[in-house]
């Protein structure tokens, strides 16, 4: 979210509602300065008691006098323990009334915005923003509390200094105005860097819940490179603000050190100059107490307070304040839902794939292909040349992994432009993997895979010009019937979905056009038919079909069969329900490391275990395929080549 700010970063809006707010609290104000001052009185006894006990007690031989400065040193240091609790009950008279303001600032405009606004009320904006003016009163409340330590502390240790000899303050006030000028030079720019770490980490957070949310949507539409893209620049800001924050935090312990630091060193270092023109040890050692004990402790907190509360109080109060005018939302504030998330805060192709509508994540596991819009099959190759195979695989070995047994091992596969492939086989024998590999979600161990003389992975990135994958659990948006049926070809024309619609059986579902479909809701046979009426109407030159009909009845698996029999496209199908192979059909059994590949005939006079998959089967329907190849195979060894 961009904020409007002052270059230097300074939130100078903040001062003028600080000076009305100081004016009306005048009187404890007034009171905690009363309390502070005495405070003052025991810096000043701090070291003072220490060189008269000194010089004018012990090291004179007088050490009743002595005892009695120590004596006041004692009744000091009890006085400040009183004004310690003055001061206290003094700040709750300033801070509470300060948390009371902003509570009522940020109740009534956000009342009055719930009212006047013409969007829904956001109830739970006020309890939100009223836990931050519980942030504000306690920051408040260090950072005036640490700031009235230091002034005077610095007022006692200062007068202290110059009562015992003026020729002291040159040692303690220069580096201690020095350091505290400097850490003065980087408030703004701090709290610049500080509103500018908050705002990356805030735009990453935001991008990493969406893309959170929306993790099934990038996994269906193979958009993860997209989002790191998206991401990195993201990460790199937050590293770049973070790095100048760091730069500013170590020109802050620069300022540390010659405010709280320098002053010793100098003192030490002037010991002999001071010594020999007539300071006394007792002033020398004084003047170290006041500055290790006092003025270094208050320094440090000063700077620690300012350097974090402080800054905390600036953006918090800025916030509260309600000067942030380009905020779109304060923190807290839930992320919008799947449309308006996906759509600012998701890639560009995942947006367009995106229905408009709200995603849910149950039931769905990978969605089809990672190419989000349909493109136009490529066109014919010129008659001179024979047309590229749909797929080819050589010598592909795949594995779970490295040491695990090969699911499919040396295959070597050819499926010609048009041709209707069914893959058959038991549980585990490779028959989801083959089409993984195909679609390119999953790479061999070794071996090559191509698509039309493109390889899997590049075929991949080609998306639906490539293929289409229908996978066993299949994807549905929380989206119309519509959206879901066109989100990999949006310009699909009206009378084809129309066709799609009745050839699927989803007419009950389209009875609204505008009510989204809860995926939750639907029964597995309504979810498949969906993702087969989608991938029906898309046009891809290589359909690739995991258990297309799974969880029909017969009827629905008849017309699923007859759809895709007539489809255009190369044809890929793997199934364990066995639909009947049209005359001159290939299938491909897979089992194990023997593959058969032949005719429905052919395979059941040459293998047992087709036999007996196929038992129980009728005559061969009308539903097939135009099959390349009419002849038998098989091979041993993995390959599965034409004989």
């Amino acid at each position: 979210m961009t904020r409007p700010r002052d270059t230097d970063g300074a939130p100078s809006p903040l001062l003028r509602p600080a000076l009305t707010f100081a004016r009306r609290r005048k009187g404890p104000l007034g009171a905690l300065a009363a309390w502070s001052l005495l405070e003052s009185v025991r810096t000043f006894l701090t070291g003072y008691a220490v060189a008269r006990a000194l010089d004018d007690g012990f090291l004179s031989g007088d050490v009743r006098t002595g005892l009695l400065w120590l004596l006041a040193l004692v009744a000091a240091a009890l006085a400040g323990g009183l004004a310690d609790a003055g001061v206290f009950r003094a700040l709750g008279g300033v801070i509470e009334p300060l948390r009371d303001s902003l509570v009522r600032r940020v109740v009534r405009a956000t009342l009055t915005r719930a009212v006047t606004s013409p969007t829904p009320a956001d109830t739970a904006r006020v309890s939100r923003l009223t836990a931050q003016t519980e942030i504000a009163r306690d920051a408040a409340g260090g950072v005036l509390l640490t700031v009235r330590s230091f002034l005077f502390t610095s007022i006692g240790a200062l007068t202290g200094l110059a009562a015992l000899s003026p020729r002291l303050l040159p040692f303690v006030l220069i580096p201690l105005v020095a350091g505290l000028t400097l850490f003065a030079a980087t408030l703004r720019p701090m709290a610049a860097r500080q509103r500018d770490l908050l705002d990356a980490d805030e735009h990453l957070a935001a991008f990493a819940g969406e893309t959170d949310r929306a993790a099934r949507d990038i996994s269906a539409t193979g958009a993860a490179p997209l989002v790191a893209a998206e991401a990195a620049p993201l990460i790199t800001a937050e590293a770049t603000a973070a790095f100048a924050l760091a730069r500013w935090s170590a020109v802050r312990v620069t300022a540390l050190g010659l405010a709280a630091h320098l002053p010793v060193a100098t003192l030490l270092l002037a010991t002999p100059t001071l010594l020999s023109s007539g300071l006394t040890s007792g002033e020398l050692l004084a003047a170290l107490t006041y500055v290790t004990t006092a003025l270094l402790p208050a320094v440090n907190a000063l700077l620690t307070a300012l350097g974090t509360a402080g800054s905390r109080l600036a953006v918090v109060l800025y916030r509260l304040l309600g000067k942030e005018t380009g905020e779109t939302a304060p923190p807290g504030v839930p992320a919008p839902s799947l449309p308006e998330a996906v759509h600012t805060a998701m890639p560009t192709a995942v947006r367009t794939a995106m229905p408009t509508a709200r995603h849910t994540a149950r039931h769905t596991a990978i969605a089809t292909p990672t190419q989000l819009h349909a493109k136009p099959s490529p066109p014919a190759p010129r008659p001179t040349r024979p047309p590229l195979p749909a797929a080819t695989l050589h010598d592909v070995t795949f594995a779970y992994g490295p040491d695990a047994a090969p699911v499919l091992d040396h295959l070597d596969l050819t499926v010609e432009p048009g041709e209707h492939l069914l893959v058959v086989g038991p549980s585990g024998a490779g028959k989801s993997t083959l089409l993984a590999l195909l679609a390119g979600t999953a790479h061999p161990r070794h071996g090559q895979i191509h698509l039309r003389g493109h390889t899997a992975r590049h075929a991949r990135t080609l998306g639906t010009a490539a293929r289409v994958l229908v996978p066993q659990e299949p994807y549905v948006f929380e989206a119309p019937l519509r959206d879901n049926l066109t989100y990999l070809t949006p310009d699909a024309p009206a009378p084809r979905i129309t066709e799609a619609i009745d050839t699927f059986a989803l007419a009950p579902l389209a009875s609204d056009s505008a009510r989204p479909l809860r995926p939750d809701h639907l029964t597995p046979s309504e979810r498949r038919r969906i993702a087969l009426a989608r991938a029906w109407l898309t046009p891809t030159p290589l359909l690739l079909l995991d258990e297309p009909t799974a969880h029909l009845d017969a009827g629905a698996r008849a017309a699923t069969e007859l759809a895709f029999a007539s489809h255009p496209a190369t044809v890929i199908t793997v199934s364990h329900h066995f639909p009947a192979p049209e005359p001159g059909q290939r299938v491909l059994l897979l089992d194990g490391a023997t593959p058969y590949l032949g005719t429905h005939a052919a395979l059941l006079r040459e293998s047992a275990l087709y036999r007996e998959l196929a038992a129980g089967l009728g005559q061969p329907s009308a539903v097939g395929s135009r099959s390349t190849a009419s002849t038998s195979s098989w091979a041993g060894g993995g390959h599965a080549q034409e004989r």
